[in-house]
């Protein structure tokens, strides 16, 4: 059911007579998100002890409810399609895995590989960026990069 969402999300910001042949959902975090996360997730924690929130429970959990919106905020997730006329790289949904733009078409030379990975996502570099994709898009991300 997600898979064929993002398909038809992605098909539908495609020119007429474009083909999709493929897509996968991705996300890349921005070098300074682990700064940004702590320093919200401190400021709020200082603000709500100011506030006059006594119960540190509580001001660790709006502390962390901070420091997980600036790890979002700092979050930008893309899909990369593969069409009868080459790869596209869209913006995608911060909900779901949905496209919501076209961003570029990416030239047919860009390297697509794998670079690393854990048990739950694996990273690839598209271009000159690098991408972490979930295993429900690794099979997808291997059949753009291997057509």
């Amino acid at each position: 059911m997600r898979r064929a969402t993002l398909l038809r999300s992605v098909a539908r910001l495609l020119d007429d007579g474009t083909e999709l042949h493929d897509a996968a959902f991705m996300w890349t975090r921005h070098r300074w998100m682990v700064p940004y996360a702590v320093i919200a997730a401190g400021a709020v924690y200082l603000a709500s002890q100011l506030a006059g929130f006594t119960e540190t429970p509580t001001r660790v959990a709006l502390a962390f409810a901070a420091g997980a919106i600036a790890v979002n905020a700092t979050t930008d997730y893309r899909i990369v399609a593969r069409t009868s006329r080459g790869l596209v790289m869209l913006r995608a949904s911060r909900i779901r895995q949905y496209a919501v733009g076209v961003l570029e078409r990416l030239p047919a030379s860009t390297p697509i590989q794998a670079v690393g990975g854990t048990v739950f996502a694996t990273d690839w570099q598209v271009g000159e960026a690098v991408f972490t994709v979930p295993k429900s898009s690794e099979g997808a991300i291997q059949r753009i990069a291997h057509p």
